[in-house]
């Protein structure tokens, strides 16, 4: 883009310091809790339970991340330590891709999940208790998403999240996020077991649920600076999501999509230690979508408690010149 150049405006250097000369690498370990919960939208009296609990043998996910100037990327995958197994559940599978880019007001990120392999917890919907195995079933999301912070001189959105710039002072904004969403559940038979499929009018034998989404989310982040290097950050972003959906007896089935409201709530919470050179820190984050599609109540519930540190290394030359002549001047 070479007629293109970037007016320089940073941001204020008393609250919010950039780091144009270092690569920022990061590492992060941490436990995934996913629920996906599918239940009758009207109460039934069914001598076996017709909801379906499904959960993941995740236990231990390691992640790595990049960032220079306003780019970043990353990937995260489970671990082949076998901590991942839990009694009883089918092994799991878990790959994420994330690309990123911060600039002073607005953040743009893809993000890729895939996740394969879930046991449904519902024990008393066998006679001896067991729990329900699907190996098969399989999530897969695809996510763009923009973000605008309304104080991005004094407030810093990525600091405490991909660490491409450092929170000096505490301070706070408001802040707006707006995406589409695409996420697929799938297996190899139907979702739903046939002792379950009787209490369901059209999800009963589905073998996939796809979902489109378009987001305008609302929410509030600060960060909390103590003894200069210590960090204290919070963010919560809630909405209600349009929501175009279509249940598919076969994958490769044409049904026209239907669409409803679903609730999403997003909330952030970490403290650490984060200097020029070195920060570390302990994250928790929940993510949170719940709604009624036709006859069907689902929910999703993505749970994350982990450890991140990483370090800031003098961008080598070589990626320098790319940057410049890859970019806009002035960015």
């Amino acid at each position: 883009m070479p007629n293109l150049r970037i007016k320089a405006n940073p941001p204020d250097s008393a609250y919010v310091k950039v780091y144009p000369n270092y690569l920022s690498v990061g590492m992060h370990i941490f436990s995934p809790v996913i629920h996906v919960n599918i239940s009758p939208a009207k109460y039934t009296d069914a001598p076996v339970s017709p909801s379906s609990k499904f959960r993941t043998s995740i236990s231990n996910v390691v992640g790595f991340s990049a960032s220079y100037r306003y780019v970043a990327a990353g990937f995260a995958f489970l671990t082949n330590s076998g901590m991942h197994l839990r009694d009883g559940y089918t092994p799991s599978r878990y790959r994420t891709a994330t690309i990123k880019y911060s600039g002073r007001a607005f953040n743009f990120q893809f993000k890729y999940i895939r996740i394969r392999g879930f046991t449904d917890v519902q024990q008393h919907m066998t006679i001896n208790g067991d729990y329900i195995l699907r190996p098969d079933l399989v999530t897969k999301e695809f996510q763009f998403e923009g973000l605008w912070n309304f104080n991005w001189r004094r407030y810093s959105y990525v600091a405490p999240i991909n660490f491409s710039q450092r929170q000096v002072k505490s301070h706070g904004s408001f802040l707006l996020k707006t995406g589409v969403y695409y996420q697929q559940l799938f297996g190899d038979t139907a979702i739903l077991r046939p002792q379950q499929q009787l209490y369901y009018e059209k999800f009963g034998n589905a073998r996939a649920l796809r979902m489109t989404s378009i987001r305008l989310a609302p929410g509030i982040g600060a960060n909390l600076v103590f003894l200069r290097k210590v960090y204290l950050s919070t963010v919560t972003f809630t909405s209600f999501d349009l929501c175009f959906y279509k249940s598919l007896e076969s994958l490769d089935a044409r049904v026209k999509s239907r669409p409803d409201v679903v609730f999403y709530l997003d909330h952030k919470f970490g403290i650490g230690y984060h200097s020029t050179r070195f920060y570390a820190g302990l994250r928790y984050d929940v993510e949170a979508r719940s709604g009624v599609l036709d006859d069907t109540d689902i929910s999703q519930i993505y749970q994350y408690v982990g450890v991140e540190l990483g370090y800031r290394f003098n961008a080598p030359i070589p990626l320098k010149k790319f940057y410049k002549k890859t970019m806009p001047p002035g960015m």
